[in-house]
């Protein structure tokens, strides 16, 4: 039921308006979710998915809406994936992978919370000190105006909160 797959930096696994159809465990490399933005033309950067990471979008693939966001890999990446059809016939075979699937969930959607926390009450300065901290090796992967747009803060300037 799982495959391996070796995909390239700047791969979108899912566009904006698609049902996923696939999900992926990244077990090497680093995607972005990119959402729409009236400011950026392009979109903003929403979110970053790190190895050891579940790769699903909102709402996406267990609820099989349309995604709201693009999903990309923001360097060359291994991934485990697995298919929707495939993954309800190992829901059905298998009683343990429903409340599985909600503590994955659940974590997510914890770690969202817990950002838009950050966003609300902390300072530019600790938002990326803090983020800087717990994803040191993203600032050599990923650019630092996604970064920044992340964290919400301005990318001209990082040097000033080192």
């Amino acid at each position: 039921m799982l495959r391996l797959r070796k995909l390239k930096k700047g791969t979108v696994l899912v566009h904006r308006g698609e049902r996923q159809a696939m999900v992926w465990f990244l077990f090497r490399g680093h995607a972005k979710e990119v959402s729409p933005s009236a400011q950026e033309m392009k979109g903003r950067t929403s979110w970053f998915w790190y190895p050891g990471d579940f790769l699903f979008a909102y709402p996406g693939f267990f609820a099989q809406e349309p995604s709201l966001t693009n999903m990309q890999l923001i360097q060359d990446s291994l991934l485990l994936e697995i298919s929707y059809v495939d993954f309800l016939n190992l829901k059905e075979s298998f009683a343990e992978v429903t409340p599985l699937v909600e503590k994955i969930r659940g974590y997510y959607e914890r770690l969202r919370v817990e950002h838009a926390d950050d966003m609300l009450n902390l300072s530019a300065r600790e938002r990326y000190l803090k983020f800087f901290s717990a994803h040191r090796e993203l600032f050599n992967v990923a650019k630092q105006k996604d970064i920044a747009a992340f964290l919400r803060i301005k990318d001209d300037g990082f040097h000033r909160y080192q």
